[in-house]
This record gives structure tokens, C-alpha cells and sequence, in this order.
């Protein structure tokens, strides 16, 4: 039914160098022993429980160049938030430690260090997360040291990404009714071919082992028996939509998001429409492109949890 796609990415990253404080782009040899501070990656993506008042977020740095060794001595790191980059308010959603500044530890080539996020003023309604932007400006060393001024490598945009505190447990065997299904054609689009009429049966969820760090211990992690809700089984022929390792979404407030795959490798992603009392109404396609429109009602007519509700 299905066939295997692999991608490979393969991402180059070449760091300019300089003996100055701030080191200049068009400089690059690392022959001469300089060493950089930079950033790991341009982006990161943080998440954040709104039930927890504030919460430190360690963003990682590196030393690079230099021939590849560990720093010597101690590196005295500063750096600045970049407005132009950043959409969260200073003071109201997050808090600069230490004046902007860090130690780089000796005999490290890389290390972190913290800001602190509010997270309780995180609206997890926001279209898209708020962002931290931060700039390198200067490293001061015993040593030949300092820092990218490269966007991709000298700035880092952090994104903030909203947890709701996680007290219920949606476990259960709930009933569904699905329509709208449509068969997919390989390439994550459906063929045009609707399947017309109507499936009906059970889906289990089954929360995962719990973990800390959220109220009652719960991890908000579920996996489930059948990711297609039965459309495998009424089009194909074929058995429930679980892979080898699992078939799991995990509650982000207001969205469920897949992780784990079907027994051909692909990944789902369902979208919720309305939640009224115990009855919720998703679509879903998976990177085949099959799809449909499912109308699930929570075991026991229990009401689905308030963050869900859109009457």
C-alpha cells in the first residue's frame, strides 16, 4: 500500500573567525588557533508549563575553531537582545540573568546558560510562539577569543512555546464516528477519491508512565490503537495504524501532537475543530495523505477537559 521515502539533509556550517572581540565574517582560518563563541544552532524551541510562575531555560553555546580544543581559561561572555528579532517583552514574559553576561568554562568546548522565562504570561492562544532573540557581542579570554557575528551562528532565536498544566488523564476507550475519508496518493495529498459512508468503533488511549515536572505527575503522553480510526482496516483491508514502536500523540494545551508512526512509517497530524461536553470533532491526514473527519465521544459521556471546550 504504501511506499519509503528517505531525505537527506545535510547542513554545512562554516564559522568565520578573527582575533578581535568581534570577529569578522569574512575571516576564515582556523589555522592561526582563534577561537569563537557562537551559537549551536540560529533557532530553539523552549516549552513552558503557564501553571508554574517562572521556569530557567538554559541556551546552549559553543566554543569553536582553535584547531578544535577546549578552551584554556575561563571566557568572559556578553551578549544583547536583539530587537528587531524578539516579540516577547522583557520584564512581562522573560528576565536577562547576570546583566547579559556568562563565563565560558576552561576544558569546555561547549556549555549553557540561563535566562528566565515568566511563564505564567504565556498565552498558549497565540497563533504563533513569542521570541527571544539573542545577540553575541563580545568574549574576552587569556587566549585569542571571540565571537561570531554571523546571523545563523552569533544570534539565537528562542521560541517560546506554552504548556497548560496537565491534571486530567484522557485514558479511556472512546467511541468515534468517522466521515469524510479520503485515500491518499503517496505524496501527502489525497487523490480526489472520497470514501463515502461512515466507520464507527472504539479507540483506546492509554496515558504514558507518569514523569515530574507536572502536576500530578502527569506526562500528558498517550498511545493509541489505531491511529486511522478504523479507516485502514474498512479501505485497505489492513491491520490498525500503529507502527513497530508505537503510535502516541501528546496533549499540548489545545492540540494533540503525533510522535511514533503506522507500521508503514508514516506520521499523523490531527487538528481539533470543537469540543463541546464529551463530544470532540477532529480532521486528521497522515504523510500518505489519508484523511478524515472524526467525531469522538470521551468513555462515560465525561466531559472532554475545559482547555478543550470552544461553546
Amino acid at each position: 500500500m504504501k511506499n519509503f521515502k528517505f531525505k537527506i539533509a545535510i547542513v554545512a556550517i562554516i564559522v568565520a573567525t578573527l582575533s578581535s572581540c568581534l570577529v569578522d565574517d569574512d575571516v576564515t582560518d582556523f589555522g592561526n588557533g582563534v577561537n569563537i563563541i557562537d551559537f549551536p544552532s540560529s533557532s530553539i524551541d523552549g516549552t513552558f508549563d503557564i501553571g508554574m510562575e517562572e521556569a530557567e531555560f538554559e541556551v546552549p553555546a559553543r566554543l569553536v575553531g582553535g584547531n578544535g580544543s577546549a578552551a584554556p581559561s575561563d571566557v568572559a561572555v556578553t551578549y544583547e537582545i536583539d530587537p528587531t528579532k524578539t516579540t516577547a517583552v522583557e520584564g512581562t514574559n522573560f528576565v536577562i540573568l547576570n546583566n547579559g553576561t556568562f563565563t565560558f568554562p576552561a576544558g569546555e568546548t561547549e556549555t549553557t546558560f540561563p535566562i528566565k522565562i515568566l511563564s505564567s504570561s504565556l498565552d498558549p492562544d497565540l497563533p504563533v510562539p513569542l521570541t527571544i532573540a539573542l545577540k553575541l557581542t563580545a568574549a574576552t579570554g587569556n587566549f585569542p577569543v571571540g565571537v561570531s557575528t554571523k546571523e545563523s551562528t552569533g544570534t539565537i532565536i528562542i521560541n517560546l512555546k506554552p504548556l497548560c498544566p496537565i491534571t486530567d488523564d484522557l485514558s479511556g476507550t472512546h467511541s468515534y464516528t468517522q466521515t469524510a475519508m479520503q485515500v491518499g496518493d503517496g505524496e501527502g495529498t489525497s487523490t480526489g477519491n472520497a470514501i463515502s459512508g461512515t466507520i464507527s468503533g472504539t479507540v483506546t488511549w492509554t496515558e504514558a508512565a507518569p514523569g515530574t515536572g507536572q502536576e500530578a505527575g502527569r506526562v500528558g503522553k498517550y498511545s493509541l490503537d489505531d491511529a486511522s480510526f478504523g479507516l485502514y482496516e474498512q479501505v485497505y483491508e489492513d491491520d490498525p495504524a500503529v507502527g513497530p514502536d508505537g503510535a502516541f500523540f501528546t496533549w499540548v494545551c489545545r492540540e494533540f501532537l503525533f510522535s511514533g508512526s503506522d507500521q508503514y512509517a508514516d506520521t499523523f497530524t490531527y487538528n481539533i475543530i470543537s469540543v463541546t461536553g464529551p463530544v470532540m470533532v477532529f480532521t486528521w491526514r497522515n504523510t500518505w495523505g489519508d484523511g478524515g473527519t472524526v467525531t469522538l465521544t470521551r468513555e462515560g459521556n465525561v466531559d472532554w477537559p475545559e482547555v478543550f471546550q470552544t461553546n
